[in-house]
């Protein structure tokens, strides 16, 4: 987390130095002024020679014109000092802002679903300001430092901290209003339409209904072995889907009863249900969306001293961030628990349970295939069916040992967060202990696969595009055959 004594260091070293330098230079000019004035009259009563200030002399009616020179200078230190000061009160202010409203959050979700977006925008339009008067600071600072210490400008010098602090703000302002948008999601599936899969569709806007929950406008069936729904773009082999999307893992439906099946799908439809409707369109994009763009605005941040304009712009929004993830933890734990509950209501507590220990125990052997593709597309192979090897997989490592340390986890999701594995199943008032037989039952006699219409051609497909992705990315030509490979099934 950003340390709050780091973002005030940040915000406060451009205006602090110029306060210093002001208040230098001005001491500089005033010792001269003294020195010059005892010099010409040395009858003049020292004490109240020591009492004159440039301010004082410029101010009375006995300035003369040879005086405007001076005059300029000490009026323009004293309007850096006071655009430092200005500057100050505006970063204290801010950070204040936002630390009082990150903690009204952690107890409203309207406020939370209502203040984040406007609250980032503003932050940013603050920020462009403060950094445009630290660069002013920071080029006068140089102006008058230099004309006091060394009675020399180097106009080259101050040109170009001009310009590269242009271009700072330019690429802060660029940088910063591109974190606020939604999180994209790209997953390797494809969107099934109701014509290809009536009973999945069926089944889905059935437990909608029982829920009174809104229908998904799109499912997706992908080799990732996670069920999620999102309002964030997700980008598949159909193409980029808007709207309400609900991805259902092929590879999990192998191993899980329809009865777990329809437990989980309706956690997802429950995030579509009610007050928690506005949370998964208007909160949760925005918000996961901005802490990957603020990853990348920060690796900015790390290119050297050419992005040292940004280093207070990055402070301040992680804080803002940081500020307002305390209140997601704590009102997306109990937003959790609510679509627990609405799992289980369709089934029972105790199917939802095996159905999140099952995910939890065995999502993790994906990194197996995941390690075996790459090394079968090395030797110009490629496995025919992700999902029939990951299944295939489970049943070897479904044993008591491979529930060890799982409450502890947490289920991976694009966009939300969830509470870890053992705090759910408490929140169910059910004990991992007594739910081994069924978890470890990972070949039911009715798997949730059933009611997908023509399985296999798509995990076949799906499958394919998965390697010819992988093979792109890793760079590796053409793929040979995939007899080999796929019958090797050593995931």
């Amino acid at each position: 987390m950003v340390s709050r004594r780091w973002v005030v260091g940040l915000m406060l070293a451009v205006p602090t130095v110029a306060i210093v330098v002001s208040l230098a230079v001005q001491g500089h000019l005033n010792s001269e002024l003294r020195g010059a004035l005892l010099k010409r009259y040395p009858d003049s009563d020292p004490a109240k020679v020591a009492m004159l200030t440039v301010g004082q002399l410029c101010a009375s009616a006995d300035a003369t014109p040879s005086l405007t020179e001076l005059c300029g200078t000490d009026a323009g230190l004293n309007r850096m000092r006071e655009a430092a000061l200005g500057a100050v009160a505006c970063a204290f202010l801010l950070l204040l802002v936002i630390w009082l409203a990150g903690k009204l959050a952690q107890y409203n979700r309207t406020l939370l679903i209502y203040v984040f977006r406007p609250g980032l925008y503003l932050t940013v339009l603050v920020l462009v300001g403060l950094i445009v008067v630290h660069a002013g600071l920071a080029m006068a600072t140089i102006y008058f430092g230099e004309s006091a210490l060394i009675n020399q400008i180097h106009g080259g010098l101050i040109l170009l901290i001009g310009i590269g602090a242009a271009a700072g703000v330019v690429a802060m302002i660029k940088s910063s209003f591109a974190i606020v948008k939604k999180a994209q999601v790209a997953v390797v599936g494809r969107s099934i339409r109701q014509g290809d899969a009536p009973d999945l569709w069926t089944r889905v806007s059935g437990l909608a209904a029982k829920l009174q929950a809104l229908v998904p406008d799109h499912i997706v069936l992908g080799l990732e072995p996670n069920f999620y729904v999102t309002e964030a773009e997700v980008t598949c082999l159909s193409g980029t889907l808007s709207g309400r999307t609900l991805y259902c893992s092929m590879p999990l439906c192998r191993i899980l009863t329809e009865g777990e099946f329809d437990s989980i799908i309706g956690h997802e439809l429950g995030h579509f249900k009610g007050s928690d409707t506005k949370f998964s369109e208007r909160f949760y994009p925005i918000y996961r969306g901005t802490a990957l763009s603020l990853q990348a605005l920060t690796k900015i941040g790390n290119d050297g001293a050419k992005a040292l304009p940004l280093l207070p712009a990055i402070a301040t929004l992680s804080f803002f961030y940081e500020s307002f993830a305390v209140a997601e933890r704590r009102l997306g734990r109990d937003r959790e628990f609510a679509a627990d509950a609405a799992g289980a209501s369709i089934t029972s507590a105790s199917t939802l349970a095996g159905a999140l220990v099952k995910v939890h125990a065995f999502s993790g052997i994906w990194g197996g295939f995941d390690e075996a593709a790459v090394a079968a597309l090395r030797e110009g192979k490629a496995y025919a069916n992700a999902s029939t090897l990951f299944a295939g997989a489970v049943a070897r490592h479904a044993t008591p040992a491979s529930l060890d340390g799982l409450a502890g986890k947490q289920s991976p999701h694009p966009t939300d967060t969830h509470p870890p594995l053992g705090d759910r199943l408490l929140a169910l008032n059910q004990d991992l202990s007594s739910l081994t037989a069924e978890v470890l039952n990972v070949s039911p006699a009715v798997p949730a696969l059933g009611m997908i219409a023509e399985l296999e051609r798509i995990e076949e497909e799906v499958t394919e595009a998965y390697h010819v992705l992988l093979a792109h990315r890793l760079g590796i030509g053409p793929m040979g055959g995939n007899d080999s490979a796929a019958s090797r099934g050593d995931v």
